[in-house]
């Protein structure tokens, strides 16, 4: 209880900082005075990125009171799994909404200075790779810091409760080669079989950013071809499903976090649906990987191998 009042005691704090910040910013950016009542409601708008930056904060266990006692690290197990995954999706969402606050901030700064403005197009190339670029990032750091506080013994235990971050044979990287390669054959069928309305999934925001300029569209590729699939790997078949195994047992572990995995990607699949059954498939061959070879190395190598392959499938096609 003491820590759920302290966290709001922290909230209230931020709120009220984000408040000040922003109507002082107002002020002294404005070249005429504001009436009260605008400055009030400039003002209010700072609660919606102090209350970002007190998630993150609360995440990070940055809060003095609202975290847990120092000491020794608890035994790893199904809560841990389970706020590895709701803290990396919400530290992925407040990366995403930053770019977002920053430019409707200064849409309101340039309208207030009665200068050209309008609001922020969510097609915005600029704005849909800085978003993606700062998601992601924002789940990396976070991810990784929160793995170590687990301990190093968590992280190289290849068993079916550790997270199993360790080497494994030539032949699991060969093997994953293989169950892309499977699973790519898999997607070519479904092409074929139910072909994909085209002109709708060029409008998917990740799409977008492959059409752009020559520089985003090498961003994207390196999220989309690396960073994604080490973070997706790890949290999914290495964190959440050591937490789950550890209390549940294997086949839980599999069946919840491959519902979870599959689920997190409707906003890509969800105008396609035989694509749920590819990123299925990539779930349960990465699961298979893990618990065979004790390490989710070849599931990151397997999912890097199939995302390549997927954003070579339109340049074949040409």
């Amino acid at each position: 209880m003491k820590k759920i009042l302290s966290a709001t005691g922290w909230l209230i704090l931020f709120a009220a900082l984000g408040t000040a910040i922003m109507a002082g910013l107002s002020v002294a950016l404005l070249p005429h005075r504001l009436p009260l009542r605008t400055l009030l409601h400039l003002g209010a708008t700072g609660i919606i990125p102090a209350a970002l930056a007190w998630l993150i904060a609360l995440c990070f266990a940055a809060l003095p009171g609202a975290r847990r006692t120092p000491g020794a690290t608890p035994r790893f197990g199904l809560a841990q799994g389970l706020w590895g995954m709701a803290g990396t999706l919400l530290l992925m969402l407040c990366g995403a909404m930053l770019p977002y606050i920053a430019a409707v901030y200064l849409m309101l700064i340039r309208m207030l200075r009665h200068l050209p403005s309008h609001m922020p197009d969510k097609h915005d190339i600029f704005l849909l790779i800085t978003s993606l670029l700062a998601s992601e990032l924002m789940a990396a750091l976070w991810l990784a810091w929160y793995i170590r506080r687990q301990g190093r013994l968590v992280l190289a235990d290849g068993s079916a409760s550790g997270i199993a971050w360790r080497p494994a044979p030539l032949q699991a990287y060969a093997m994953a080669a293989l169950g892309a390669l499977a699973v790519l054959l898999l997607a070519a069928a479904e092409f074929l079989l139910v072909p994909p309305d085209l002109s709708r999934l060029n409008d998917l925001e990740l799409a977008q950013l492959f059409q752009g300029p020559a520089a985003v569209a090498l961003l994207a590729t390196g999220v989309v071809v690396i960073l994604a699939p080490i973070i997706e790997e790890v949290l999914f078949r290495g964190l959440a499903f050591a937490g789950i195994a550890a209390r549940l047992g294997p086949a839980w572990a599999i069946t919840i976090t491959t519902i979870i995995f599959t689920a997190l990607h409707a906003p890509e699949k969800i105008l396609y649906w035989p694509g749920f059954i590819d990123v299925a498939a990539i779930a349960l061959l990465s699961c298979a990987l893990r618990l065979h070879y004790r390490s989710i190395r070849p599931g990151i190598a397997m999912h890097f191998f199939y995302n390549f392959g997927m954003l070579l499938v339109p340049l074949v096609g040409k």
